[in-house]
């Protein structure tokens, strides 16, 4: 039985509650739906088509360095908040393949345990494993099914294909983006990209990981009936949601993104946000509009003390791009109002009423801001520019080169 979560369905109740449920129809791709997966195989890296430097690939350098941090488990530096596979997946998308194996041997962290197997993952009662102990005192500890996750899905990838294992479950937890702050869904749309590349054990291995993550950390953010009127743009949506500083006069408690996220659960009118949007005709485009939105929201909300905070906010709904071309379009429709959700979540935390009036114009060319995040090293410079020029190769919005500018100059 498949449970992945879907779309807005012609007389479903637009107050509906969604999660992850039973679909509603077959997977019928239109003409126009299907040129939109080919617009989003390019914009999510598919042979390179940003590739920045001429003969250029990941060759063995992805592989190499999957293999080395697979090996070092059970522990791993910075434990579950490890960002090496990421930030070297983005380095081969940059073109500096040749920098993978420097960068991992340059990351330093302290060496954590990851949490190790408990019990089986029950296909029937799969939900009851869904989530984070929120109680615990540290970060492995609050994820403790992510072993037994990655148990299940290396099972679910052996012998089937990977495109199916992804489209079942980016479905199914696809209302819980905002678990670990993004880095699961971040994690898994990586690991993706990558097996669209290259098809190999260590990346099946790292999609396992990923989706682990987003399983163990998993957190839906709070949504009702719908009580507004949708809108066309995000940046009119935006102005509907409400701000935490606003309400309190700070930010959320919290020792982190994650629980700072927490926060906008005591905000009234929040549980409307998901719904505020109009279901869109077209996915890239509405993709690329959601980047662009929180591109600029980045420039001119994100203090020092915020920046990664911001970062996320893009980078987290920007996995949809990565992962969608492997899922079926009505998959990836779907997860839309989550990724807004989520952005929106961040926003909701974090902004305050002020506007920096960042520059959002760059002088410099994709190739110069790929050099410069590669030169940086920090894996949110990384990880963020790569990002932000694949978006700027699907829609030549300035804003996306200058935060590209921008981001290495915070970190």
């Amino acid at each position: 039985m498949d449970d992945r979560v879907t779309g807005r369905s012609e007389g479903a109740c637009a107050g509906d509650q969604r999660g992850p449920q039973e679909p509603q129809g077959g997977s019928v791709v239109t003409r126009r739906e299907a040129l939109q997966v080919l617009g989003m195989a390019a914009a999510a890296g598919c042979a390179f088509p940003h590739r920045l430097h001429a003969g250029s690939t990941d060759g063995d350098a992805l592989d190499a360095a999957l293999r080395r941090l697979q090996k070092q488990e059970p522990e791993s530096r910075h434990g579950l908040s490890t960002h090496e596979p990421m930030a070297a997946e983005a380095l081969c998308a940059l073109g500096y393949s040749g920098r993978v194996a420097q960068w991992v041997d340059g990351y330093r962290g302290p060496a954590l345990r990851l949490p190790p197997p408990s019990a089986p993952i029950d296909r029937r009662t799969w939900r009851a494993a869904l989530g984070p102990d929120r109680a615990a005192a540290s970060w492995e500890e609050a994820n403790p099914r992510w072993a037994d996750w990655n148990e299940f899905f290396t099972a679910e990838l052996d012998g089937n294909a990977w495109q199916e294992v992804l489209d079942r479950w980016a479905g199914r937890l696809a209302p819980g983006m905002s678990g670990a702050a993004t880095h699961g869904v971040i994690r898994t749309a990586h690991a993706a990209r990558s097996l669209g590349r290259r098809d190999t054990p260590e990346r099946r291995g790292e999609l396992a990981r990923g989706l682990a993550y987003w399983a163990s950390s998993y957190e839906e953010l709070p949504a009702g009936p719908v009580r507004r009127a949708r809108y066309d743009r995000f940046a009119d949506a935006l102005a509907e949601v409400p701000l935490y500083w606003e309400a309190f006069g700070r930010k959320p408690e919290g020792r982190n993104i994650v629980e700072a996220l927490r926060g906008v659960h005591t905000l009234e009118r929040f549980d409307e946000v998901r719904d505020l949007m109009a279901e869109p005709a077209d996915l890239s485009g509405a993709i690329s509009a959601l980047t662009a939105t929180f591109t600029r929201v980045y420039l001119r909300h994100g203090t020092e003390r915020d920046t990664i905070a911001f970062i996320h906010a893009v980078t987290g709904p920007a996995s949809l791009r990565r992962m969608a071309p492997y899922l079926k379009a009505g998959t990836a429709r779907a997860a839309l109002p989550y990724a807004w959700q989520t952005a929106a979540a961040v926003f909701s935390a974090y902004a305050r009423t002020h506007d920096l009036r960042r520059s959002e114009e760059s002088r410099l060319t994709p190739g110069e801001l790929a050099a410069r995040a590669a030169d940086n090293g920090d894996e949110h410079a990384i990880k963020f520019t790569e990002v932000m020029l694949a978006e700027h190769k699907v829609n030549p919005d300035p804003v996306y080169l200058a935060a590209a500018e921008d981001v290495v100059k915070r970190l």
